[in-house]
């Protein structure tokens, strides 16, 4: 009976880690901000399960910053964005209970600062809840390092037993990453060219009709406005002499 009874417990439990039930993290909708401005991150959370999900809970944490040059942890990052939710990088939300089959949308808010740097912020999650009595943790790939994750995923398969030795918590599954940026506001420098381009092209063809000799309206009033500035100059000469 009791070699039965762990013979369930180990089918249960590979059933509950097994990346085809896993609950599905989907429809991801991320913002791009302008530092300063804040925007909302929304996405789904699905359990695919036969049973419900009990006292499900979201553990979310901006942990990361990376450019095409650089990379830093979040608390590297000074001026970083933080979920308005919480003020701060990290946030938890109580999503309660979680029926089979149906889509559990999960919403909260990002929030910059005029000083935040651009760049992509990575957002790990953990997922905590209990199932069949048993409470399960649940992982992101933010909270493993690459020699750690590298070493946990040899010969293309995925040792939750290593993981969980690497962070001292159980790992029962792991479920995606996701990420957000930010980007300064380029318009002011496409204005610039288009200037640019406009004061250029002007001066091509100022510099074009004075070569070919051509007249234009500019120098025809040019030289009208210079004629009357000698006439009137020479009037007054005279009527200085006769002073």
């Amino acid at each position: 009976m009791k070699i039965t009874l762990i013979m369930a417990f180990l089918v249960i439990s590979g059933y509950v880690s097994s990346p085809a039930y896993v609950p599905n993290f989907d429809n991801f909708h991320t913002p791009v901000l302008e530092p300063g401005q804040s925007g909302k991150f929304n996405f789904t959370i699905e359990n695919r399960y036969v049973n419900p999900m009990y006292n499900v809970t979201l553990n979310i944490g901006i942990y990361m910053w990376a450019t095409e040059d650089d990379n830093k942890p979040i608390n590297k990052v000074a001026s970083h964005p933080v979920i308005e939710e919480s003020k701060s990088a990290d946030c938890t939300l109580h999503l309660g209970t979680l029926t089979p089959h149906v889509n559990k949308t999960v919403v909260f808010h990002i929030k910059t600062y005029s000083s935040t740097p651009d760049g992509v912020y990575f957002v790990r999650f953990s997922l905590f809840f209990l199932y069949n009595s048993t409470e399960y943790k649940m992982w992101s790939r933010g909270f493993f390092s690459n020699e750690v994750w590298d070493n946990a995923t040899k010969n293309h398969t995925l040792n939750l037993t290593y993981l969980s030795e690497a962070i001292h918590e159980p790992v029962d599954g792991i479920v995606p990453d996701s990420s957000f940026s930010v980007k300064s506001d380029l318009t002011w420098i496409l204005y610039v060219l288009i200037g640019i381009t406009v004061i250029v092209g002007i001066l091509a063809v100022y510099t074009y009709l004075k070569e070919e000799a051509i007249s234009n309206p500019v120098d025809e009033k040019y030289y009208e406005l210079k004629g009357k500035y000698r006439t009137l100059e020479r009037k007054l000469k005279e009527k200085k002499k006769k002073i």
